[in-house]
């Protein structure tokens, strides 16, 4: 059974390794992404659990993916190119950070199982404009990020060596709309 909830302290260590695993495989498939001390760290992660932003999804009891639900105003979303938003309430949408499975449950569909329960979680706390980024060549993630209705917006760019992110939104019509 796959379940998400918030994540607590005491899962920092198990998110740490899925998040380092993560790093291994954008690694070794030559993506830039989480590379040179950027990315999620320990400190930003136990940070994200204080804050209770940090989510991670269970597979019969045992934690497989973890991603944080961050709301407010993103200035790297706002300065978005090569597109634009369907909306334009910069306060009022949630965005999906962070994103991380189990390399052990690779391939098992978790990964688009964790993004929809993350829509779904972010729709029963009111948000209807639901956002979400990755690496131009991140293939798998983009893949999931569009299975679950998100349409491509453009291009934003973290203030980081390959910062280039590829852009993603859903607003909560779409939400429904997929869901039925």
């Amino acid at each position: 059974m796959f379940t998400i909830k918030k994540a607590g302290i005491d899962e920092l260590p198990i998110i740490m390794d899925i998040i380092e695993a993560a790093r291994e495989h954008l690694k070794a498939a030559g993506s830039p992404q989480w590379q040179g001390g950027y990315g999620p760290d320990e400190e930003s992660m136990e940070q994200a659990i204080h804050q209770q932003i940090c989510w991670v999804g269970l597979l019969d009891g045992h934690t497989v993916a973890v991603a944080c639900l961050v709301s407010g105003e993103d200035p790297v979303y706002t300065a978005i190119q090569e597109g634009s938003w369907l909306t334009t309430n910069s306060d009022q949408y949630v965005s999906i950070h962070r994103f991380a499975v189990s390399s052990d449950f690779a391939g098992q569909g978790i990964a688009t199982r964790f993004l929809e329960a993350l829509k779904v979680e972010a729709l029963k706390v009111g948000y209807r404009d639901l956002r979400i980024d990755t690496y131009p060549k991140n293939y798998g993630m983009i893949r999931v990020i569009e299975k679950n209705g998100f349409q491509y917006r453009g291009k934003v760019y973290f203030p980081i060596p390959n910062g280039e992110r590829v852009a993603f939104q859903l607003i909560k019509d779409q939400v429904n709309a997929v869901k039925n």
